[in-house]
């Protein structure tokens, strides 16, 4: 459970942080950059996670001869699919501030930085907070492709477990509990999120 939830925060938080620059690129279409950010968004939007992993371990030392150690690997990927979820939610998020907004905050003399930073981001991560919520949630289930790699993390202790009692039924049962005990409380979280989000975009 610990490498689990750890494959899980680690992925999450790089794909975040990368996954903001990436909508900006996106949203000021500046010729060139918006079509790299595009093409980084569909290129892992439009393939399995199970690939990158897979891609990762094994191809990349033969390709360019650099071998990581399988939780860099595992991390990295979802990492990399999280960043284009995440990237479109913000994107989505961003150009739902309306924009009069920008221009108020044009007027006052804010530099084109701070109106993101101080203006459109607060808002904004009003928006995102419960779908970014459901995307934690795919992700830690997500974070079982790891067991085709060997990583002992749930799912693989689950395989290995049920191929030395025999008794497949009732561990792999136990393994489905245990993501149930621990994405349910997320989904609550995402759920609570989304109330609160829609009751205060209505009070405004």
């Amino acid at each position: 459970v610990p490498l689990t939830v750890g494959i899980t925060v680690v992925s999450f938080i790089v794909g975040t942080v990368v996954a903001l620059p990436i909508a900006l690129a996106r949203i000021a279409k500046v010729p060139g950059v918006s079509q790299l950010a595009l093409s980084w968004i569909e290129f892992f939007r439009t393939t399995p996670p199970l690939m990158h992993i897979v891609w990762g371990y094994y191809a990349m030392p033969v390709v360019v001869g650099i071998k990581l150690d399988a939780f860099t690997v595992v991390a990295g990927a979802l990492a990399c699919s999280t960043s284009a979820q995440m990237a479109e939610i913000f994107r989505g998020g961003i150009t739902a501030v309306p924009r009069g907004q920008w221009d108020a905050s044009q007027v006052l003399g804010l530099s084109p930085l701070q109106r993101l930073w101080w203006i459109v981001l607060p808002q904004t991560l009003r928006l995102v907070l419960a779908p970014s919520c459901n995307t934690l949630v795919s992700l830690l289930k997500q974070s079982s492709l790891a067991a085709v790699i060997a990583m002992p993390e749930i799912m693989n202790r689950g395989w290995i477990l049920a191929s030395e009692t025999f008794r497949p039924i009732e561990v792999l049962t136990l393994v489905a509990f245990i993501y149930f005990v621990l994405t349910w409380p997320l989904v609550l979280l995402s759920a609570a999120l989304e109330r609160r989000s829609s009751l205060a975009f209505r009070n405004d």
